[in-house]
């Protein structure tokens, strides 16, 4: 049985959300993707997100009404 990983790493975030990764960091400093929640300890200079927020935020279940691109959901 092939289980998912508990944790992603930045280029399985980067092709989970189909984003380029300068878009990536631009908008994690700016603080445009609060479903991103770093793991610590890192690994080595990995830095691993929870599988289970970038999940939810991609089935809709993460702050609904929450513009997170920028623009307001109606």
């Amino acid at each position: 049985m092939i289980r998912e990983p508990r944790c992603y790493t930045v280029p399985d975030v980067l092709e989970k959300l189909q984003m380029r990764a300068t878009t990536f960091k631009r908008l994690r400093r700016a603080g445009a993707l609060p479903f991103l929640e770093e793991l610590r300890p890192r690994l080595g200079r990995r830095v691993r997100y929870r599988a289970d927020l970038v999940d939810q935020y991609l089935a809709g279940e993460w702050g609904r009404g929450v513009a997170v691109f920028g623009r307001r959901a109606r």
